[in-house]
């Protein structure tokens, strides 16, 4: 990092990917202050510690020498597990040091303050200019975006077998698994779901899991609320209360993008264009519309409380909003290329792959992307707002700079 570039940071001040500190090592709490610094970022998107600056931008510089090994000190002893933060000096002036310690989005999330075995540690996570301890949400999210827990598969409480629709397990088991619910007994029956994951054995007893639920619930609403999609088609091109249908979609994850694809089939419009001596009308094809809305419902994050999935359709555009940043090692770079590998929800993904919804996992974006391509559709938009992915599919003969 340059001078220039470190006068800019603290010039813009604190915020999501940058903190300032003092040299405080006197202080006794100095080192799980920083450990909880670091630990915050490691959960994050990585940020920078800006040590030798005050809060208000006042810069007092490095008080004593060997920061450097002090700081990996605390890296690897206070922080778990352990991280190897990139650490550098810059001169401000003749007399004054600024330390930057770069910590990197971490890949083994979560992180904790604390030591291994230690009766407590703490998570941390980043909000804005601060570092706080992660509420129970964001805690099972750290966990399911390191892949050693995945939400899908958790129980769901106060759930049961009666819960999930017999009839609709029985014709899975007798076209995908060659087992018939007929010739099997109710333990049979119930060590098979367990088995497969649908039904969780737990200390208050045999439950259903979200993925369960969700493929196989009668009305998988009533427990997770947070499973349905709301649709609006505005007037505009913006959302404002002048709309012409506003829907909640609730069902199984299959109901779920069966109805909404319907819906938006039935509202988008049809554009007319002279192709030789022939008129033609062009549209999005149902295929990308159904994969849109399958990657919203499959790779949305379930642990979202009270957060469903949104589909809104403008005049020039559908918008599809999913809960959830995306997973570790994904970027919107490698959706477009088609390499991504991970999947948040594997059950749910497993099931839809056998239901034929998902063709090849990690090419579903790439495969819009050259269907819109084809039809001389602008490009569709990806982007990160929040805990919030959007996905923008503009429609084919309308031009992006418009509106």
């Amino acid at each position: 990092m340059t001078k220039l570039e470190l006068l800019e940071l603290i010039q813009n001040g604190e915020n999501s990917f940058v903190e300032f500190k003092r040299d405080d090592r006197n202080n006794k709490n100095y080192s799980e202050h920083f450990a909880k610094e670091m630990v915050a970022f490691s959960n994050g998107r990585g940020g920078k510690i800006i040590v030798g600056v005050e809060d208000d931008r006042h810069v007092t510089g490095l008080i004593k020498e060997d920061f450097e090994e002090w700081v990996m000190n605390v890296a690897r002893s206070l922080v778990y597990p352990g991280i190897i933060p990139f650490y550098e000096e810059i001169n401000y002036d003749e007399l004054r040091k600024i330390a930057v310690v770069h910590v990197d989005m971490g890949y083994t999330k979560p992180y904790a303050t604390g030591r291994k075995g230690q009766e407590r540690q703490t998570y941390y996570v980043r909000v804005g200019s601060t570092s706080r301890e992660a509420t129970k949400e964001e805690l099972a999210r750290l966990f399911q975006s390191s892949g050693a827990f995945h939400y899908d598969v958790a129980p769901v409480p106060s759930s049961s077998l009666g819960v999930l629709d017999y009839e609709k397990l029985a014709n899975y088991f007798k076209k995908y698994r060659d087992k018939d619910f007929d010739a099997l007994t109710p333990g049979e029956i119930k060590s098979l779901l367990i088995n497969s994951e649908i039904l969780k054995k737990t200390e208050y007893g045999e439950v259903a899991t979200v993925g369960g639920l969700l493929i196989f619930g009668k009305e998988p609403y009533r427990f997770l609320p947070q499973s349905g999609i709301t649709f609006a088609y505005f007037e505009g091109t913006e959302v404002t209360e002048k709309y012409f249908e506003r829907i909640d979609i609730e069902g199984t994850v299959t109901q779920l993008i069966d109805e909404t694809v319907r819906l938006i089939q039935r509202n988008i419009p049809r554009i007319a264009r002279i192709k030789g001596l022939k008129r033609e009308e062009i549209t999005i094809p149902r295929k990308v519309i159904r994969e849109a809305v399958t990657n919203a419902v499959a790779h949305r994050d379930y642990t979202i409380l009270g957060a469903k999935v949104r589909v809104y359709l403008f005049v020039d555009r559908i918008e599809i909003r999913s809960p959830g940043s995306l997973p570790n090692t994904v970027t919107m770079e490698k959706m477009k290329v088609g390499s991504v590998s991970v999947a948040r929800n594997p059950f749910i993904v497993n099931y839809l792959v056998e239901f034929k919804y998902v063709e090849r996992l990690g090419r579903g974006v790439l495969s819009i992307l050259q269907n819109m391509e084809r039809l001389g559709a602008p490009e569709p938009l990806l982007k990160e707002e929040g805990e919030e992915f959007i996905f923008t599919i503009y429609y084919p003969g309308i031009k992006r700079e418009n509106f």
